[in-house]
C-alpha cells in the first residue's frame, strides 16, 4: 500500500485539482463538423474514396444514399463476416454542418441494408431480415421494406408484401413513374440472381417482369440502380467474360422501350476486386459505389506488429469502402 501521506496528497489533488497539469485541465476543443454539399467535398474523373475518415473508415461500409434535398446521407455498416448489417446516417444541422453518424431510427435490431429514397424524399426503401410482426424475434430471409417520413421523423417500417416471397429480395430502386426495380434469387431465374421490374396498375394488380438477357446473365446480377426517369440502369454482375475481378458494375440504357445490352463500366470504376451498390447523387453530378479494392499487403520489409495493427485498423484494410467519381464518365457508354 501507498504511504498515508501520499494517499492524502492524491485525495487532495482529486478534490481540488491542485496537482493537475495545464494539459489535464484544458478543455478539449470539439472537432469541427464537415459542412456543405457532399460533406464539403468534390471529385473529378478519377475515382476517390468518399469522405475518408468520416464515412469511409476501418469498418465495412456499403451503400451511399443522399436524400433528394441533399441534407441527409444514409449508408450501411456490415460486420466483417457480412452476417449483420445496420443502416446509419448523417444529417445537416441548421448551420449546414453534418452531424452523425447515428443508427437510423428504423434500424439496429435486425440485419438491415440497401437504403434508397423515393424521388420526393418521403420514403426510404431498404431490405431487412426482421420478422413480419412483433410476435417473434426470429429473423427471416431478406425482404423489401419501406418507411414513410412523418412530421416527427420516420414512421414504422412496413413490409412490401406484394413483392416479397420466401426467397431473398435485394436492393430497391424506384422511378418517378412508380416502377420498382430489385434483384432476387428466384428458381426460374436466368442466373443465380436476376434483376426484376415490378409495376402496379391503376386497379392494384402488380406485374413482376424479369428484365431478360440484355441485363441478366447465367452468372448472376444484383444491386440495380435505375435513374428516376427509368432510362438508365447500373447494376452489379459477376463471372462474365469481361469481368475485371470479383464482380463489376455494368450500365444499360433504355431506348424505344428496350434495354440495351449491358456494358462493363471499365477501369475508371471497376477494379480487380468486388464492386457493387451503385447510386447516383440526387442532382446527377456524382456516381457512388462500393469497392473492396485495397493496396498491396506485400512488403519487402517485414512489418512490426504495430505496423500490421495500424494497417488493419485503417481504411485500406480490404473490408470495403465507398467510392465516388464525376458522373460525366458515364456518358461515354451512351450509344
Amino acid at each position: 500500500d501507498l504511504p498515508l501521506s501520499i494517499r492524502r496528497q492524491r485525495q487532495m489533488c482529486i478534490r481540488d485539482r491542485s496537482c493537475s497539469t495545464p494539459s489535464e485541465t484544458t478543455k478539449t476543443e470539439k472537432a469541427k463538423l464537415p459542412s456543405g454539399d457532399y460533406f464539403g467535398l468534390t471529385v473529378g474523373t478519377t475515382a476517390e474514396m468518399f469522405a475518408k475518415g468520416i464515412v469511409s473508415r476501418e469498418f465495412q461500409e456499403l451503400n451511399a444514399v443522399f436524400s433528394p434535398d441533399g441534407n441527409e446521407f444514409y449508408y450501411t455498416i456490415a460486420v466483417p463476416n457480412r452476417k449483420f448489417y445496420t443502416i446509419v446516417f448523417y444529417k445537416k444541422n441548421n448551420n449546414g454542418e453534418w452531424e452523425g453518424p447515428e443508427v437510423a431510427p428504423f434500424s439496429g435490431s435486425y440485419a438491415d441494408a440497401d437504403p434508397s429514397f423515393s424521388s420526393d424524399g418521403n420514403r426510404i426503401f431498404f431490405i431487412s431480415q426482421r420478422p413480419l410482426d412483433d410476435s417473434t424475434t426470429q429473423s427471416k430471409d431478406f425482404d423489401i421494406w419501406a418507411v414513410k417520413r412523418t412530421e416527427t421523423g420516420w414512421g414504422k417500417p412496413y413490409n412490401l408484401d406484394f413483392l416479397n416471397t420466401k426467397a431473398n429480395e435485394f436492393y430497391v430502386s424506384t422511378t418517378d413513374a412508380g416502377s420498382i426495380f430489385f434483384s432476387a434469387q428466384y428458381k426460374d431465374a436466368i442466373g443465380r440472381s436476376d434483376i426484376y421490374e415490378a409495376r402496379q396498375s391503376d386497379d392494384g394488380i402488380v406485374s413482376i417482369e424479369n428484365l431478360g438477357e440484355a441485363i441478366n446473365s447465367p452468372t448472376g446480377e444484383g444491386d440495380p440502380y435505375v435513374s428516376p426517369d427509368g432510362n438508365m440502369m447500373i447494376f452489379m454482375s459477376w463471372g462474365r467474360e469481361d469481368d475485371m475481378g470479383g464482380g463489376d458494375l455494368y450500365i444499360s440504357f433504355k431506348k424505344d422501350g428496350k434495354w440495351s445490352k449491358a456494358k462493363n463500366l471499365g477501369s475508371k470504376i471497376n477494379s480487380n476486386q468486388f464492386e457493387y451498390c451503385p447510386m447516383m447523387s440526387p442532382d446527377g453530378k456524382y456516381f457512388f459505389w462500393t469497392s473492396y479494392r485495397t493496396s498491396n499487403y506485400n512488403s519487402p520489409n517485414p512489418r512490426s506488429y504495430e505496423e500490421l495493427e495500424s494497417r488493419l485498423n485503417g481504411t485500406d484494410n480490404g473490408l470495403g469502402n465507398i467510392y465516388w467519381i464525376d458522373a460525366k464518365v458515364l456518358e461515354e457508354f451512351r450509344d
